[in-house]
């Protein structure tokens, strides 16, 4: 009995699809996006000078060479960056960075950053800022930054203030 009462269950649901009718014709969607299009300025590689104003008591001139991407995720503006720094009176320092930022219009962008870095006098440093960055033209970005360098042997940390043209490229 349990057999024909199966076999009556796969006949009738087998025949049921039969019945249905034919499958109604679907419209035919456009393809999925592949790639995300940025808007705005503020993604692609970048490299430039920037200056420096410590906020500490060394009254050192420094200058320093930046090289970066940034890239859009989202909303959002995921960047890497190297810094490297040389003060008038001979000291060095290199600094390896991540970015995230968020675009506040097409060409006008704040960013939080933090990274690790060596100076030649201090030693290994912990460096933490945040940054506004503005689209001058389509390939010019000005940009002004805090910087705290948290100096990880236990000495006092440093304040400065960087600002620079960065060349997109």
């Amino acid at each position: 009995m349990r057999s024909f009462v199966l076999g009556m269950v796969v006949v009738l649901g087998l025949g049921a699809t039969a019945y249905a009718g034919p499958m109604p014709v679907l419209p035919e969607l456009p393809p999925l996006p592949t790639d995300y299009v940025a808007v705005g300025q503020m993604d692609g590689f970048h490299a430039g000078i920037v200056g420096v104003v410590s906020v500490n008591s060394d009254a050192a001139g420094t200058i320093g060479l930046a090289v970066g991407a940034t890239t859009m995720a989202a909303d959002l503006l995921l960047g890497v960056e190297g810094l490297g720094l040389v003060t008038s009176d001979g000291t060095t320092s290199l600094e390896a960075s991540v970015r995230i930022g968020v675009a506040l219009s097409d060409t006008v962008a704040i960013f939080g950053q933090t990274g690790l870095g060596l100076d030649s006098e201090e030693g290994s440093f912990l460096g933490l800022g945040g940054s506004l960055d503005a689209a001058v033209s389509d390939t010019l970005t000005a940009r002004v930054q805090y910087r705290y360098a948290h100096d990880l042997s236990g000495d006092p940390g440093r304040h400065a203030i960087l600002s620079g043209l960065l060349f997109k490229f």
